[in-house]
């Protein structure tokens, strides 16, 4: 019922969105039973699925797409179920977020981009990422992570070599699956990069969440420099994400201190 209502609720706001531009003299592109739907708003999915707007290809599945919904809207509005209290709940969660997101993307576009020495100093001080990046083919091992059928941190300890590690399942009757990957250097967390900048063939590196363990052991290491042009354009990019996280980090801090926020206590069963 969830995803139910969040879609509707992107199919309602697109919508609305598409009748109010038509009325600003954006180009009509289609019609359905008398609701218009406008270049702008096939330009806004456009630019949503991250797709030119000169790919006619995209722009005629995508302005399909649009005629699809408009029609579920429809149908939906003669149901009633903008009423619903979930759907009021929901679309009043969408818009905050598109206002939320509205206010950071006006205050945002007013910083400045990173500047050539900020540039070119963030490479040099980040050679795993650029001059001397790395690719790192592995060897990995995959499987449920399940706290009762082993204990994980001695597992890590124990299990030298990929293949001990494999006979240690099997002797635990533990069912994994076997591929390859790469890893480069740039793309990596800090985290995990510092990890695995110091690790030598054969180490085992064991990455985990809720559901599964991946163990991954280094079969080669190769060194790839990145072009000065690729360089350039990665090291602007991550200085300007980073400009841009403290930037709202601090406004948040701001608007908090100038405001009255006042959290309820909502434990169940708390006198």
């Amino acid at each position: 019922m969830k995803n139910i209502i969040t879609n509707f609720c992107l199919l309602v706001l697109a919508s609305c969105s598409g009748q109010n531009n038509a009325n600003h003299g954006s180009q009509v592109l289609a019609t359905v039973n008398g609701d218009e739907i406008t270049a702008f708003a096939l330009q806004a999915e456009l630019k949503g699925a991250q797709q030119n707007e000169n790919d006619q290809d995209a722009a005629k599945k995508l302005l399909a797409g649009l005629i699809d919904r408009q029609l579920l809207v429809q149908e939906a509005l003669k149901l009633d179920l903008e009423r619903t209290p979930e759907v009021v709940q929901a679309i009043e969660s969408a818009k905050a977020k598109i206002y939320a997101q509205a206010y950071l993307s006006k205050k945002l576009a007013k910083i400045t981009a990173a500047s050539e020495t900020d540039i070119n100093t963030f490479i040099e001080s980040h050679p795993d990422k650029f001059r001397h990046r790395k690719v790192f083919k592995m060897q990995d091992v995959v499987f449920s992570n399940d706290v009762a059928q082993f204990d994980l941190s001695s597992l890590e300890k124990e299990a030298v070599t990929l293949q001990d590690l494999q006979a240690r399942l099997v002797a635990n009757g533990i069912h994994y699956e076997t591929g390859t990957s790469q890893l480069f250097t740039d793309r990596l967390p800090e985290s995990v990069l510092d990890k695995i900048k110091a690790m030598k063939k054969g180490d085992l590196l064991f990455l985990h969440n809720h559901n599964n363990i991946i163990v991954k052991s280094i079969d080669d290491i190769t060194e790839q420099p990145m072009s000065e042009e690729h360089a350039h354009l990665l090291a602007g990019r991550l200085l300007d994400q980073q400009k841009q996280q403290e930037f709202i980090a601090k406004e948040v801090a701001r608007l908090k201190a100038l405001s009255s926020i006042e959290v309820m206590d909502t434990e169940p069963n708390k006198q």
